[in-house]
């Protein structure tokens, strides 16, 4: 049972937590505060990883942030570092050996444990690719990979095993991207690699050096040195097109990316309190995750949760923030002030919406400025218009439209200003168009109409 001073110690934690947060920040939370070092952070869905210092030597742990709840995912003698996830699946580096993890009840399993080193590992679904040293030769590490498709018997295979340096490789579907020294020793490009075709590819080969490339989807990310200090350049593989994601004068290092999302460490408010900041490559806007005081690194994203390193030695910690979710807005364009609106007419009711879709809208009318409301249609499609026809028989100068979310929220929107409803005046008799107006139309009709008999039984009636 918790006691009341636990639940005043929690309170007093959460408080400084919100206290503590930068206006414009993320909100963020903690993940694993336990005493020593915990850094490497990496996530997939609502389960994060780390590598952890707690009983000495260095450990794998987990924390399910839907539960929550945190344990040990290998505790044994030795190292176990560099944890990568995707899904129920959990790799990292062990004594030099790629060693994997079931959750959903297998547990523990040997990717690759060749004499030689292997280390940097990533995963996506059952593919997994590391860096290499069995064929090592004046720093000529390979790219392998392993088809976990059979944890019982994974299916290990070469990438690339040119004579020269490949390092820190990653993986999305069927491309494996990493970075190469084939062209410069000093100066790194980026190179790819079609699981599918088993063809190679050039990503980036700027003369400038570019490193830690990660992948999403279609969208490949790097630091990038070719304006004088680290930057984050983007390539979209379908298009072979490259373009600048963060070219802030100060360093930017460490990108990751899940979907539309890049978030990366960033020293533009000193190189002694590096932050985490984020950029939507959809909506090509740019905002901080995390700006502190401290030291935030090391960051890992999937989908809208990111989580980074908090501090460094043995005071690291594992924080995470939510994206925050943009609220669903609804916006009246017409009818929104002014108008006037003849009863037994048509008029269009038009509005937009933004933000998480909402699907079903509902239409009200006031004729008081807002202080009763009538229906006029209970659910119709998002679509952003309605014909309303006919207008209802109203006679007010104090009229407004509202549109609403039928789905539960409180999103809604009515007319800036208010128009007019009326009926025309029964003294018009000479408005033969009924349109509240006696002018030309009228006088056509009446021209029309003028030798016409008016009874249908005697046509010799006008005479």
């Amino acid at each position: 049972m918790i006691s009341k001073l636990m639940v005043s110690a929690i309170t007093v934690v959460l408080l400084a937590l919100v206290s503590s947060q930068v206006k414009g920040d993320w909100q963020s939370f903690p993940v694993c505060e336990a005493v020593s070092e915990q850094s490497e952070p990496d996530i997939s869905g609502d389960r994060v990883v780390w590598t952890d210092s707690r009983i000495g030597g260095y450990d794998i742990y987990s924390y399910a942030l839907s539960e929550p709840n945190e344990y040990p995912i290998d505790t044994t003698g030795g190292d176990q570092s560099q944890p990568a996830i995707s899904g129920d699946i959990i790799v990292w580096t062990d004594n030099n050996n790629i060693i994997g993890y079931e959750l959903s009840g297998t547990g523990k399993f040997t990717i690759c444990a060749d004499d030689a080193d292997q280390n940097y590992p990533a995963i996506d679904g059952n593919m997994v690719v590391w860096r290499d040293k069995r064929n090592y030769s004046e720093n000529s590490y390979d790219i392998y990979g392993g088809d976990i498709s059979d944890i019982s018997e994974p299916n290990v295979f070469a990438i690339c095993t040119e004579s020269h340096g490949q390092y820190y490789p990653d993986v999305s579907g069927n491309i494996v991207i990493w970075i190469d020294v084939r062209n410069s020793g000093s100066q790194p490009d980026i190179y790819g690699y079609n699981l599918s075709t088993k063809e190679e590819f050039e990503i980036c080969t700027n003369s400038s050096g570019q490193y830690y490339p990660k992948i999403s989807g279609d969208v490949v990310v790097w630091m990038d040195d070719r304006n004088g200090n680290s930057d984050i350049y983007g390539y979209r593989i379908s298009t072979k097109a490259e373009f600048p994601i963060c070219t802030h004068s100060e360093k930017q290092s460490n990108p990751m990316i899940s979907g539309n999302l890049v978030i990366w460490q960033d020293e533009r408010n000193g190189d002694t309190n590096s932050d985490i900041y984020g950029y939507d490559i959809e909506g090509g806007s740019e905002f901080p995750v995390c700006t502190v005081s401290g030291v935030q690194i090391n960051p890992a994203v999937d989908g809208d949760t990111v989580v980074w390193q908090q501090g460094t030695g043995s005071s690291a910690d594992v924080y995470g923030a939510y994206r925050p979710t943009s609220p669903s807005v609804l916006t009246i364009l017409s009818p929104n002030g002014g108008e006037m609106l003849l009863a037994g007419t048509a008029a269009e009711i038009t509005w937009q919406s933004s933000g998480p879709e909402i699907e079903n809208v509902r239409l009200d009318y006031s004729i008081n400025m807002g202080g009763n409301w009538n229906l006029i249609m209970s659910s119709i499609a998002n679509t952003g218009l309605f014909e309303w026809n006919p207008i209802p028989a109203e006679n007010s100068e104090q009229c407004l439209v509202r549109v609403s979310d039928v789905g539960g929220s409180s999103t809604s929107d009515a007319s800036n200003d208010v128009f007019t409803l009326f009926e025309c005046s029964g003294s018009l008799i000479a408005d033969l168009n009924e349109d509240c107006f006696v002018d030309i139309k009228d006088f056509a009709l009446f021209c029309q109409q003028w030798l016409r008999s008016g009874n249908p039984y005697d046509p010799t009636w006008p005479n």
